[in-house]
């Protein structure tokens, strides 16, 4: 049985909005809204002669409802959570079972699916009495908040007697139809058509043809009128303000109806967040969740990961592109109690940006990502044309790769090498095919993933002693005019006098001689500084400058640092090898279908 609130993520075409579509079929009562009759393709293979059946249990019912369907009950055992013939007993709940059926001819059936109910019809009175409110991307909030039968605003004064403002507003348009006669333009063109009229014996000499206001219903005239919102200067209808204002004004409406007819209620809401920038999205989830607050039952679909993060691990449901519904991982179940316990709530922007990806490739930092999105890009088809004479090459390390998003990865910053395990055991438990790029400088991390199991993949830094990390991979793969290029890039960007990035560099170095230092200190550059130094002593000082733990002129710990050095190194030398082999590996991998427990390295 869902939970209180069930959010829904999942690739396009996974499925979600069917799900709530399908709710809405078997739950709203017809009043209000139109719902437009079942075609062809809301048939399983677009075959009516199949028919479709939804179907549902429905308990914490009001008590006025359970004595109109008394001989339909059932009972909702919670413990184990089964359906049994009785609403009588301990740890037994009155619920009622409910299904709605498309027939070949595309006809929809209401009923109550209990068996003894013989296909009782589950009438829209009852189905009214649910609770249900809808909120579909595709409906239009405008057309929902104008006055007609059954819409929102009707049901917002329902309790409201407005008969007295009606004949006010009649009254009005009565004075108002005197003031359009009285227009010397309109009296003009009333006086010839009196000429025209006279002769035909349809006015007397003295009479004139007068407007006046027809029979206009209560309803005509509520209809004439619009909602708006104050402006900073005039009212603001609300068919001119932003869709984003108009969604929130909407729901805000349904939660109010929702509380006013005082049962619990049932929502189904897709894709909330649209049109609104990231605060307003969590204010929209709060304002939903309210329904759960209240006893209620809320179902959400949604893209954003500002939605997403406003809910528990526990709330969410993750479905499969194109897969049968048995696929559909409800994490508050397939989830382990540690990984539970220490994601309960509430989940930060990786947890949510990997449960969105379809293959997460864990990084220990927003340095590592940023270097790895750049590469990636880099080997992936330009958007051109190759011109005549360009160079073609089958090297599997140098050849245009699919682009991340094509394959389903994204890069998931893990904040630590060691939040790298318990993350990969969530993804797994949450059935998502994970990768971890490790360092090998971290051997607990991959001892730990090895040992537990949870990773489909391992991509691995080069195990020699000087390459065990990133920072170490760049300084020895990349050309020594790229890598002086990217530090002298990173140093700029922080305003670092040249005398500090001196001074820096001669106080890092290590195993030098003096001489060395002497000739450190007399640099102008640079390039110049590590023209003193062979070249191994400079790759490894720039392996330390660029690993520096502290804030210094050429650490890349952060995501803005990582870009500068990768596009730097692109720009002079293209991807460096270990890093274009590695990516290679890891495609191939993906393209072959997966399979578990593969390891690819970035040594040769």
């Amino acid at each position: 049985m869902p939970a209180a609130r069930t959010v829904f993520l999942g690739p396009n075409n996974a499925g979600k909005s069917t799900i709530l579509e399908a709710l809405d079929w078997l739950l709203y009562s017809g009043l209000g809204r139109p719902r437009p009759s079942p075609s062809e393709i809301d048939y399983f293979e677009r075959n009516p002669g199949l028919g479709f059946s939804i179907e549902a249990v429905i308990g914490d019912l009001p008590g006025e409802f359970i004595a109109d369907v008394r001989e339909y009950l059932e009972g909702w055992k919670s413990e184990g959570e089964e359906l049994v013939p009785e609403p009588d007993g301990d740890g037994i709940e009155s619920a009622i079972r409910v299904r709605v059926r498309g027939t070949e001819d595309f006809d929809v059936l209401h009923e109550f699916a209990k068996e003894e109910a013989a296909g009782a019809r589950f009438a829209p009175r009852h189905r009214s009495a649910i609770g249900w409110v809808f909120d579909g991307r595709t409906r239009d909030p405008v057309r929902q908040l104008g006055f007609y039968q059954g819409g929102l605003l009707e049901r917002v004064f329902g309790g409201v007697d407005l008969d007295p403002a009606v004949a006010t507003l009649k009254d009005a348009l009565s004075q108002g139809a005197a003031s359009v006669n009285a227009d010397d333009a309109v009296s003009s063109v009333l006086a010839e058509l009196a000429d025209e009229l006279r002769p035909l014996g349809l006015l007397q000499a003295d009479e004139l043809p007068q407007f006046e206001v027809g029979a206009v219903s209560a309803r005509e005239l509520l209809q004439a009128l619009r909602l708006a919102l104050p402006g900073p200067d005039v009212q603001i209808p609300v068919f001119r303000q932003g869709r984003g204002a108009q969604r929130l004004l909407l729901v805000a409406i349904l939660l109010r109806l929702a509380q006013a007819s005082g049962r619990p209620a049932i929502g189904g809401f897709e894709e909330p967040e649209e049109a609104l920038e990231p605060l307003r999205q969590t204010q929209m989830a709060r304002m939903l969740s309210r329904i759960a607050d209240d006893r209620g039952q809320i179902f959400v679909v949604t893209h954003s990961p500002e939605i997403a993060r406003a809910f528990s691990i526990e709330d969410i449901v993750l479905l499969q592109e194109r897969a049968a519904g048995a696929d559909a991982r409800v994490l508050r179940k397939t989830l382990s109690v540690p990984v539970r316990q220490k994601y309960e709530r509430w989940l930060d922007r990786a947890v949510v940006r990997a449960l969105f990806s379809r293959v997460p490739l864990l990084v220990e930092g927003p340095g590592d990502r940023a270097v790895i999105e750049t590469f990636w890009q880099a080997l992936t088809p330009r958007l051109k044309k190759p011109e005549e004479g360009d160079e073609q090459t089958d090297d599997a390390e140098t050849s245009p790769l699919r682009p991340a998003e094509q394959l389903g990865v994204d890069i998931v910053n893990c904040e630590g090498a060691g939040e790298m395990p318990m993350m990969a055991r969530l993804l797994t438990e949450a059935g998502k095919t994970v990768v971890a790029w490790v360092e090998q400088d971290v051997p607990s991390t991959i001892e730990d993933l090895r040992g537990q199991g949870n990773y489909a993949a391992l991509v691995l830094h080069d195990d020699a002693a000087d390459r065990q990390n990133l920072e170490a991979a760049l300084a020895r793969s990349a050309s020594m005019p790229a890598l002086t290029k990217a530090l002298d890039a990173l140093a700029t960007s922080r305003s670092y006098s040249w005398e500090k990035q001196r001074d820096y560099l001669v106080s890092t170095a290590e195993g030098i001689t003096q001489e060395e230092r002497e000739a450190m200190k007399r640099a102008a550059s640079i390039g110049e500084l590590f023209a003193a130094l062979d070249e191994g002593e400079a790759r490894t000082l720039i392996t330390q400058a660029l690993a520096a733990k502290s804030v210094a002129p050429f650490e890349m710990k952060g995501a803005r640092q990582g870009r500068i050095v990768a596009e730097t190194i692109v720009e002079l030398d293209g991807v460096p090898e270990p890093f274009g082999r590695a990516l290679a590996g890891l495609v191939a991998w993906i393209e072959n279908g997966g399979p578990m427990g593969e390891e690819i390295s970035m040594g040769t």
